[in-house]
């Protein structure tokens, strides 16, 4: 809930685009809480089975749109706009989106991160390495080869988009992930944006060396890819430019990083082994490593968690994501219909005891950690006479949990770090069923504060972190902030039988097996 600030008070802000929306959020700089904010729902375009997109110049335009009713609420308010003294970007990582500098136009639409049209282009390149290892490039770019990153989105766009590799020949392509389109059209686009990126974006990419934090020439040039078409890689908290026009015109943009980092930060996960658990169109756990990047034995992903200046330590991350979470109960109201809104999974959830055994796997696109196979696809098991839309419901729900409880699992291995309680964000979490689902399943304390927009809450704080904003304390050796803020939080104890938990996982485990390679002959 928005609250009011003391009229003097430093105001801080963020920008979270995302697959199912984005959201402009205005927080005190005191207390943490939202003083006032707003959110438009994204549209996805799906030309084909398995491809999935979004209109460039329509992101743009739910971002000005977010700006404008926010900033309408200050007014309303009394809220002085000029108290705002920076601006963060989050984003949904892996989105590509390839432009012209010239024109300020896109050649082609957004490719979301869950677009797996070079499935079979991912295939050939598995072919190549030894032992179709997915491993294989783990030592330089810390992730496994697999479609969802860029090691063959960009060879696609560079073969099928027109007008690409003329640009590219001329100098005026620009492509890049989500925050570097934005960053480019706030300050200025056509009339000197900026084109920027930061470590954190640029490293999931792929094609981004994880040891000197640039992009990999060899990489690169493996698949055949101009390296210095990508944008300039900097820090995640600095000053990048200024607001060229609107509302908050003039000022600062000094925080950028992807959505899961955003999210990390924004419940001040800045020592080594604290963690949180993001429930948004995806499900993504991260665990800060400190400044050592720990490589994962157990498909789990490593990357860098911030950077607080351009001569900061880089501090790390080793995660984990999961399909399913809010795409999932998008798919049951809008492709099966079986509810009117998202609101109403809960209720439904609620009214029965359990899922009655129903097991639901949503690989739509395949799995993610730690399976990495695009091959898999969606299944629903375990179904009888007696199956309602409420156990459905529930055992949607449920699915989340149990790929949680496996992240879980494999970070605690990799790390050795054990997670004694589980903090949670991101919209799915104002459902507490779920979150209590959750605690049962991993059988750890969860933990909901009440600003449940951490994302956007991250950028934030790494944009009031900067060199010459100066509104967080930065620790002297630059490798955490140095703040707390009176946050409440609501707390899940787990309440399961152990031998009825240990059931249930054998029975997850044999309804993924199911859905695991269901696309190959």
């Amino acid at each position: 809930m928005a609250v009011s600030p003391n009229r003097s008070s430093v105001l801080v802000s963020g920008i979270d685009q995302g697959t199912s929306g984005t959201k402009f959020c205005v927080f005190d700089s005191v207390t943490g809480e939202t003083v006032a904010s707003h959110g438009t729902e994204t549209k996805r375009i799906e030309p084909k089975e398995g491809w999935t997109e979004m209109d460039p110049l329509y992101i743009m335009d739910t971002v000005w749109k977010s700006i404008d009713a926010t900033v309408q609420q200050l007014k309303d308010k009394n809220i002085d706009v000029q108290q705002i003294k920076c601006l963060g970007i989050t984003n949904q990582m892996l989105t590509l989106i390839p432009w012209s500098s010239k024109t300020g136009k896109p050649f082609y639409n957004a490719i979301e991160w869950c677009d797996i049209r070079t499935h079979d282009d991912n295939e050939k390149e598995l072919d190549k390495v030894p032992e179709r290892n997915t491993d294989h490039f783990r030592k330089t770019t810390g992730l496994p080869l697999s479609s969802l990153f860029c090691y063959t989105k960009v060879p696609w766009i560079l073969k099928n988009v027109p007008g690409v590799m003329e640009a590219i020949k001329d100098g005026t392509c620009m492509l890049g992930t989500v925050n570097t389109w934005i960053l480019w059209n706030l300050t200025g686009g056509v009339d000197g944006g900026l084109y920027v990126t930061d470590v954190t974006n640029g490293q999931i990419t792929g094609l981004f060396n994880l040891e000197t934090c640039t992009w990999d020439p060899e990489i690169c040039r493996y698949f055949g890819i101009p390296h210095d078409v990508f944008a300039e890689v900097r820090s995640t908290s600095e000053i990048y430019g200024y607001i060229k026009s609107g509302p908050l015109a003039g000022i600062p943009i000094s925080g950028m990083l992807g959505d899961q980092m955003a999210g990390t930060v924004g419940q001040l996960c800045f020592t080594a082994g604290q963690s949180k658990c993001t429930y948004g169109t995806a499900g993504c756990l991260n665990i800060n490593t400190g400044t050592k990047a720990v490589y994962s034995t157990c498909g789990m992903m490593t990357s860098p968690l911030f950077q607080l200046g351009k001569s900061a330590p880089i501090m790390y991350n080793l995660w984990g994501a999961v399909e399913g979470c809010g795409q999932l109960m998008r798919w049951l109201r809008d492709n099966l219909q079986i509810v009117k809104s998202v609101e109403e999974i809960e209720t439904l959830a609620a009214s029965v005891d359990s899922s009655h055994d129903c097991f639901f796997v949503p690989a739509f696109g395949g799995l993610l950690s730690p399976y990495w196979e695009d091959d898999a696809r969606g299944t629903i098991v375990g179904m009888t006479g007696y199956t309602r839309r409420e156990h459905i419901c529930r055992a949607a729900l449920e699915s989340a949990c149990f790929m949680v409880k496996g992240l879980l699992d494999g970070v605690e291995k990799d790390t050795g770090y054990p997670i004694s309680e589980l903090r949670v964000d991101g919209g799915m979490t104002v459902d507490s069923l779920m979150m209590q689902i959750q605690a049962n399943f991993v059988n750890e304390t969860v933990v909901r504060p009440s600003v449940i927009e951490s994302t956007s809450f991250g950028a934030a704080l790494m944009a009031g972190a900067a060199d010459g904003i100066n509104v967080f304390p930065v620790s002297p050796d630059k490798l955490k902030l140095n703040v707390s803020f009176p946050l409440r939080e609501t707390i899940f104890k787990p309440a399961m039988d152990a031998h009825e938990r240990e059931r249930l996982f054998k029975r997850w485990e044999k309804a993924i097996e199911k859905a695991r390679h269901w696309a190959s002959d």
